[in-house]
């Protein structure tokens, strides 16, 4: 984010202000690990993901570190990859058609000929016919879904069909909200209501702060100590009582 030196009043997020994200290095040593293990155990990765940003985000850290995981990613890129979201679909179309708004990371690989947002074994899922059909599939899987608090959408199907099963795991990329059915799972939940039915949670269950586009507790205080005439007021929003504490 910019850098601002001077303002009357300061209005300020405050999500993660309690914790350290881990570092992007080992989030993504610890995401393959898992996506790696979960497919030897010969489950589904389920990922609730926000349809625009972080779906796309996903997408570029797995296809980012083919070289350097290029084993391990070997084994992944045989796995399909389903995303699972009409708007995640539509917002990947924008972010592929607009290639000359990428950062110089990302046009870089372009240059190379690798398209950051696509990989073998990369599928779109537009219909509620194919997203159900996903659930009837004989290999494992990775499904990318929305919505990425688990309240709405295709996501709420593929929960039902894998919380129940101790070979999948559901890997959350974003941050949940109180009172979602992300945060319960978050929080240690061992059964929770899906379209009516109770539902065991018996999945692996993981968060990864990693990829949020929030700032953590150093960011935060980072970014606000840069201010070289304090504001007269700050406000945080967007945060828990002990994020703001």
């Amino acid at each position: 984010p910019s850098i601002i030196e001077s303002a009357d009043y300061l209005i300020m997020e405050s999500t993660y202000g309690n914790r350290l994200h881990m570092e992007c290095a080992k989030c993504i040593d610890k995401f393959i690990n898992i996506i790696i293990e979960t497919i030897d155990r010969g489950g589904n990765v389920i990922i609730p993901s926000f349809a625009v940003g972080r779906t796309q985000e996903v997408i570029y850290e797995l296809n980012k570190h083919i070289g350097k995981y290029h084993e391990q990613l070997d084994r992944i890129l045989h796995i399909p990859v389903f995303i699972d979201s009409p708007l995640a679909i539509s917002a990947t179309e924008v972010f592929r058609n607009n290639l000359e708004c990428y950062d110089e990371e990302a046009k870089e690989y372009i240059a190379n000929g690798d398209n950051p947002l696509d990989f073998p074994g990369l599928s779109f899922t537009r219909t509620a016919e194919e997203s159900k059909d996903l659930n009837d599939l004989k290999e494992n899987s990775i499904i990318i879904s929305a919505s990425g608090m688990c309240e709405a959408g295709r996501i709420k199907h593929h929960l039902k069909h894998n919380l129940w099963r101790p070979e999948s795991t559901v890997l959350f990329v974003g941050y949940q909200a109180p009172g979602t059915l992300g945060r319960r799972l978050v929080d240690g939940a061992n059964i929770v209501s899906i379209f009516g039915e109770e539902i065991m949670v018996r999945a692996q269950i993981e968060m990864f702060d990693g990829f949020s586009g929030h700032a953590d507790r150093d960011g935060l205080i980072d970014w606000l100590s840069a201010f070289k005439q304090k504001p007269k007021k700050v406000f945080l929003v967007h945060g828990e009582p002990e994020s703001m504490d």
